[in-house]
């Protein structure tokens, strides 16, 4: 996951938009390194106030809540979407939703939110293995609100990514002293 959000983060930094982030555009090297391929969907990020022609583009059970309500004037918040439904997917084996029409998702989203607001947290299933600091990363992915959902960089900086630091290293001792 940390790959995919470091590819996002550097895709977002040139001012791109993929729009089709999905397991599919995914390409694993033979050393487990990760390529994003596929950039047929991807537009340079417009600047507020200036709409895409298209709401929806790239695949349906990636596509965030704010392009299924029509909205055309969203950022580099879908691939973020897009990316927390990629890591809900490597936990389970499978999709987060299942629809096969704009509206049955959209219907399968708010039940998504209405939960997390009920509830306060995210609280799936298959989250009982996922560290605390885990689901604050998934959650953060897939808040329905563009603006409330993480960035590649924010989720990058999060505590579930950090690694111990090593050991300090005393120096070198002098010879001639």
């Amino acid at each position: 996951m940390e790959q995919l959000l470091d590819a996002a983060r550097k895709i977002h930094g040139a001012g791109v938009i993929h729009r089709d982030f999905k397991p599919e555009n995914v390409m694993v090297g033979f050393f487990g390194g990760l390529k994003v391929g596929d950039f047929g969907s991807a537009m340079r990020a417009k600047p507020d106030g200036v709409p895409y022609e298209e709401c929806c583009v790239g695949t349906l059970i990636y596509t965030s809540p704010e392009q299924l309500e029509g909205n055309r004037y969203y950022g580099q918040a879908v691939d973020m979407w897009a990316l927390g439904c990629i890591m809900a997917e490597m936990l389970t084996g499978g999709t987060l939703f299942v629809a096969e029409t704009e509206e049955e998702l959209l219907a399968e989203m708010y039940k998504l939110r209405d939960h997390i607001t009920s509830t306060g947290k995210l609280d799936l299933e298959f989250l009982e293995e996922l560290s605390e600091a885990g689901r604050e990363v998934l959650t953060g992915l897939l808040a329905f609100n563009p603006d409330e959902r993480l960035t590649a960089a924010e989720a990058l900086e999060h505590r579930w990514f950090s690694k111990p630091k090593a050991a300090e290293h005393p120096g070198f001792v002098s010879l001639m002293s």
